[in-house]
């Protein structure tokens, strides 16, 4: 078996496939920029607590520079600008809040099922930085202190100025396809109950992105893999994770689960997924993930939404 040519093109309409932001030049420095920003009040806010972002109902809350009173505690970030507005994330406490007349905390999970694509960018962006400044507290070299650079970007050490800058992760996902065309689809420990995805797991060190696919869906199914794909990519910041999306040739359909990551297997076509989606057998990811993609472009036309639920 050969991948079809559908499976081997770039996946259209992926969320953040094309940024709606204008990013931060962080090769250069300005210290007055962040405190320039939080003086105008055209410039939007964004509150990011570990419970989430500051929202009203199904939009994110903002706060104009001017409005917003930064806490000692708290971290801003510069995430950049679009459509001609400046975005600042405070990182802040929840508690700090709770008599401001916020409406809720939402988690990235809820916004990507209701947030706009913009809203949706910056709360991923702002999720991923804010997970690496909480991770990342001392200094690699010296065990000392670090404090906020280059416009909340970067973080230097109190004590020898190394300057250190967020990391992504690298992790592939993978919709393997066997020779009957049918998909595979596995049920992960950390899901709930019914939800059935397509493979994925992290790269490991010195380990091309082809290699990877093959060891990982080898290791969670007991799939030998042929020809690999690229398909496309989107960011995951839970915690810091880049998905990088592929088409796999299976050249084994023997599926043997780990047992620790993977719990059950599945070979599915069009047929029996349809079927098991409508009757509520299992779930699949939503809309706008990546894994939902994979899923719509091997099955060549929409999922609904309903049928999810």
């Amino acid at each position: 078996m050969v991948l079809a040519e559908i499976y081997r093109t770039p996946l259209t309409g992926l969320l953040f496939g094309q940024s709606l932001i204008e990013r931060p030049l962080t090769e250069q420095q300005d210290p007055l920029l962040l405190p320039s920003l939080l003086k105008q009040t055209g410039t939007k806010v964004m509150l990011l607590s570990g419970d989430g972002a500051a929202a009203t109902d199904s939009e994110l809350f903002f706060l104009s520079g001017t409005q917003y009173q930064a806490k000692e505690s708290e971290r801003q970030v510069y995430l950049g600008r679009a459509a001609g507005i400046d975005y600042v994330l405070a990182i802040v406490e929840a508690d700090d809040y709770k008599d401001s007349g916020l409406g809720s905390w939402m988690t990235l999970r809820e916004g990507f099922a209701m947030l706009c694509e913009l809203h949706a960018e910056l709360f991923v962006e702002a999720q991923a930085i804010a997970n690496w400044i909480r991770s990342e507290k001392f200094c690699p070299r010296c065990g000392s202190p670090v404090a906020a650079a280059t416009f909340g970007w970067g973080q230097r050490c109190v004590n020898n100025d190394h300057e250190l800058f967020p990391r992504t992760d690298p992790a592939i996902i993978a919709s393997v396809i066997d020779s009957q065309d049918r998909l595979l689809l596995g049920s992960n420990a950390t899901f709930k109950k019914r939800m059935y995805s397509v493979l994925a797991g992290f790269v490991e060190a010195g380990e091309s992105l082809e290699s990877a696919v093959r060891r990982e869906i080898f290791e969670e199914s007991g799939v030998r893999i042929g020809e690999v794909a690229y398909r496309g990519s989107q960011p995951w910041p839970l915690p810091r994770s880049l998905m990088l999306g592929f088409a796999a040739e299976a050249v084994s359909e023997q599926l043997v689960p780990d047992g620790a990551e993977i719990m059950d297997l599945r070979w599915f076509t069009r047929a029996e997924l349809r079927e098991a989606l409508e009757s509520g057998t299992i779930e699949i990811p939503r809309g706008v993930s990546i894994a939902h993609a994979l899923i719509r472009t091997w099955y060549g036309e929409p999922l609904p939404e309903a049928l999810n639920k």
